[in-house]
């Protein structure tokens, strides 16, 4: 299990977009996080103000609040990868200026007002980046993609800060602001060497701004199961919020002071780092909702058992549980809305949902406040444990539900998936791929004597022979027809026109009443993207080419999937 995990992993960063995708987000993460900390403390010692470390704050993340959801708008409606290009060099350019302000001690309003449009500018860039990721990894490798976008986000809330704790004692504040403009500008470097073009579907009929803007919210209004995981991923979100509240008084009832603190939430990002290594494994079963809840169950109590602890070790211990749990819910769950969601209003889905999670930070941490106020620390840490576990318990009826109608088409398909397993052309296909060309496959009762393929017309389908023989026989380069083979159950037909992207090469007669699968063009493609032509495929394919067209078959080259598909 261990050695699949690992080469699904690799299947993920074979893709070169995909790289390019990872690492253009993981300098621009670390060079955000380095920055916001320089930032805080160089408008503290000019104001010596805790009023402007508040406005400091806001002015990263209120943009986050008002303009993500048009983002996805906008990535919606333009081409991705251009809208993540002019979105880095955008955010470049308004980082430079705000590098000369710092230079020159401008006025404090206008570091603000910088920060304030860079994160506006930056707005388009996480939903576009989500919307693309199952663009560019094979479907097998979506879920471990998705683990090392969430590992490496953990690592950057240690990393970043990090190296904005490094540049402070460098005394040159403006180097932050230089550095995280440089980010930008490498960031858009990777994103223009990326070769996938991916659109959405805002405006596409002419609607209304309002009605591009509404479709993010009326699809996940439509499609329960998928409100149900954002509404998760907010309420572990809220969880994190609570824990920046209370560790604080935590920290000092274990008696490690305020340096306590920052050891409390860089436990939480080690266990995303760690839980990576895991995830891919833990969400193999077919049923989502055991693994949610578990998530769920696994950041939360940690909280309620916290809350006897007075040992510093044992407390960083349990937040490392924390925030496993934490990541192993959010991966899951974006991993289901991307395979859930139509890509035309993915971008605009996940503008939804990274409005919700802010809001969800807010509200935890005012809630947190208040509880700790009224119960004091144990109680609000115990409230924090059994009662997020509860609400988790109370809302995963929804996903139970899913759970069993999905399991229940597994059943229903199982025997589709046996034959399609044993086939050669789909030896390396995942279970994912199996199970969706089986719902795919329509099933053709075919007479005695129907020909079902003619040869010269356009390969349009592959055909699966259930029950029954079939008759092939082709003209091919001489005058004549002649036949060509019989086969029967077990067997398929069709796969050459679809692979070397030709007419069809041979007539296909049923000679007994027959039962077939016809499984469409587009639906055999999307197995091949993700899991390749083996060779034995090609290899039989070119030779029964040769057999009808003993010349053609010299020439012929297989057809990249992606191109045959358009």
């Amino acid at each position: 299990m261990a050695t699949d995990s690992r080469a699904r992993y690799r299947d993920a960063l074979a893709s070169r977009d995909y790289r390019l995708l990872i690492g253009s987000f993981l300098i621009d993460q670390i060079g955000s996080w380095a920055y916001s900390v320089v930032l805080i403390v160089y408008i503290y010692d000019r104001t010596g103000s805790a009023t402007y470390i508040a406005l400091t704050t806001a002015a990263g993340w209120v943009p986050r609040l008002l303009f993500t959801a048009y983002g996805g708008v906008l990535a919606d409606r333009y081409e991705r990868t251009q809208v993540l290009l002019v979105s880095s060099l955008l955010c470049f350019a308004s980082m430079t200026g705000l590098a000369f302000v710092v230079i020159k001690d401008g006025p404090i309003w206008s570091a603000l007002a910088l920060s304030f449009l860079t994160a506006t500018l930056n707005a388009p860039f996480p939903p576009a980046t989500q919307a693309l990721v199952p663009e560019v990894v094979p479907e097998k490798a979506l879920l471990p993609a998705n683990a090392m976008f969430a590992g490496l986000e953990s690592l950057v809330v240690v990393l970043g800060p990090a190296v904005g704790g490094l540049l402070l004692l460098s005394h040159n504040p403006a180097a932050a602001m230089v550095l995280n403009a440089i980010s930008f500008l490498a960031s858009s470097f990777f994103v223009a060497q990326m070769r996938v073009r991916s659109h959405g579907g805002a405006g596409r009929e002419g609607e209304s701004l309002g009605k591009q803007f509404a479709a993010g919210f009326q699809a996940l209004g439509r499609d329960k199961v998928a409100l149900v995981l954002v509404l998760y991923c907010a309420l572990d979100s809220s969880v994190y919020a609570a824990s920046t509240v209370v560790f604080v008084p935590f920290s000092e009832r274990l008696g490690t002071g305020a340096s306590g603190y920052s050891y409390l939430i860089s436990a939480f990002a080690v266990g995303g780092v760690l839980v990576t290594g895991i995830v891919n494994r833990l969400s193999a079963t077919s049923r989502l909702a055991p693994v949610i809840l578990l998530g769920m169950f696994v950041l939360a109590l940690p909280f309620a058992a916290a809350s006897v602890v007075d040992t510093a070790a044992i407390a960083f211990l349990l937040m490392i549980v924390a925030g496993a749990g934490m990541i192993l819910v959010d991966v899951l769950a974006i991993t289901a809305l991307q395979r859930s969601v139509a890509s035309d209003v993915m971008s605009r889905v996940f503008g939804v949902f990274m409005t919700i999670v802010p809001l969800a930070l807010l509200a935890g941490s005012f809630v947190t406040a208040s509880i700790l106020r009224s119960l004091g620390l144990t109680k609000a840490m115990l409230v924090i444990g059994f009662g997020i576990s509860g609400l988790a318990l109370l809302g995963i009826w929804p996903v139970v539900r899913a759970d069993r109608n999905a399991h229940a088409v597994v059943r229903a398909l199982a025997p589709k998936v046996k034959l399609l397993e044993s086939l050669d052309m789909f030896a390396g296909a995942s279970r994912n791929i199996l199970e969706r060309l089986a719902a795919a496959a329509r099933d053709v009762t075919m007479p005695a004597g129907e020909e079902f393929i003619r040869e010269g017309d356009t390969a349009d389908a592959l055909w699966i022979i259930v029950d029954g023989e079939v008759d092939v026989s082709a003209r091919g380069e001489g005058k004549r027809r002649h036949h060509l083979r019989t086969m029967g159950a077990g067997s398929y037909v069709g796969e050459i026109g679809l692979l070397h992207g030709l007419p069809r090469t041979a007539t296909v007669r049923a000679t007994t009443p027959a039962t077939l699968w016809r499984i469409d063009r587009d639906d055999f493609f999307a197995a091949i993207n993700d899991t390749g032509v083996s060779s034995s495929m090609m290899s039989n394919s070119r030779s029964r080419l040769a057999r009808s067209h003993p010349r053609l078959a010299t020439q012929a080259a297989p057809v990249a999937a992606g191109e045959a598909a358009d």
